[in-house]
C-alpha cells in the first residue's frame, strides 16, 4: 500500500488550469508562427518548430536556418514564443497557477504589438541563459499596462 494521502482536488484543478493555459499559448504560437521562406519545402516554415524546449535556454529559435528578410517579419512570432514560454515559466516556478487562457492570449497580443524589439534586448542581449523567473519578468514587464481579464469561475 502507498503511504501517499488523497490528492487535493483543488490543487489538481489549479494544475489543469495551468496546463490548459500553456496549451492555448502553444497553439496560438504555432498558428501565427508561419513565415514565408521560398527555400523551405512548401514555401514556408514554422519558427515555432525550432523551439528548443529547455527551461533555461536563451535561444527562442534557430536564426541560422532562416533568411534575414524572413526574420524581419517574424516579430509577432518571437513574441508569441515568449508568451508561451512565460506561461511555462510560471508553472515551473509554481506561481500564477491560475493563468487563464485569455490572459495568455492577452500577453501574446501585447508583446506582438510592441514587445519584439524589447524582447531581443532582454533575452538575446544577455550573456548567459535566462532563468524561468527572468523570463516571466520579461513577459510581465511587457504587459504591465494591460488590464487583467476576468477569471473564469
Amino acid at each position: 500500500m502507498s503511504n501517499k494521502g488523497m490528492p487535493s482536488l483543488s490543487r489538481w484543478h489549479a494544475e489543469m488550469r495551468g496546463q490548459r493555459a500553456a496549451l492555448a499559448a502553444i497553439c496560438e504560437a504555432h498558428r501565427f508562427s508561419r513565415v514565408e521562406d521560398p527555400k523551405a519545402p512548401g514555401g514556408f516554415r514554422f519558427l515555432n518548430a525550432a523551439w528548443r524546449g529547455l527551461s533555461a535556454h536563451r535561444h527562442i529559435f534557430s536564426v541560422d536556418r532562416l533568411d534575414a528578410e524572413a526574420l524581419a517579419h517574424a516579430g509577432p512570432c518571437v513574441a508569441l514564443a515568449v508568451a508561451r514560454d512565460a506561461v511555462g515559466a510560471a508553472r515551473i516556478l509554481d506561481i500564477r497557477a491560475d493563468i487563464h487562457p485569455s490572459e495568455a492570449l492577452g500577453w501574446v497580443e501585447r508583446m506582438a504589438d510592441s514587445g519584439a524589439t524589447e524582447l531581443h534586448r532582454c533575452t538575446l542581449g544577455k550573456t548567459g541563459p535566462l532563468t524561468a523567473r527572468e523570463r516571466l519578468a520579461v513577459a510581465l514587464d511587457l504587459t504591465a499596462e494591460e488590464p487583467a481579464p476576468a477569471r473564469a469561475a
